[in-house]
């Protein structure tokens, strides 16, 4: 099944009597080095487990991307493979 894309916002087709302009560049905010070559990973929980996770981090000085890095190592080890997550560019 193939998904329908959305037309982009400046393809939409103007107001009458709106001036018609050049074809606008589509900008994308610039990588930081940090996430080249990395991939986004999401999930949900619910609020208690966010403030939880957030007050862990404070008390500890750290942010939620090395907590979820610890935690990621943790279950692979938990697994029997090999602890690779870490913040190495």
């Amino acid at each position: 099944m193939a998904l329908r894309s959305r037309p982009k916002l400046n393809a939409m087709p103007r107001r009458a009597g709106e001036p018609v302009t050049a074809p606008e560049i589509e900008r994308k905010a610039p990588v930081p080095p940090s996430r080249l070559g990395k991939k986004q990973v999401a999930f949900f929980v619910d609020r208690e487990t966010k403030l939880q996770l957030d007050r862990m981090a404070l008390e500890e000085d750290r942010n939620l991307q090395a907590l979820m890095l610890e935690a990621c190592n943790l279950l692979f080890q938990s697994r029997g493979m090999a602890r690779i997550a870490d913040q190495k560019p």
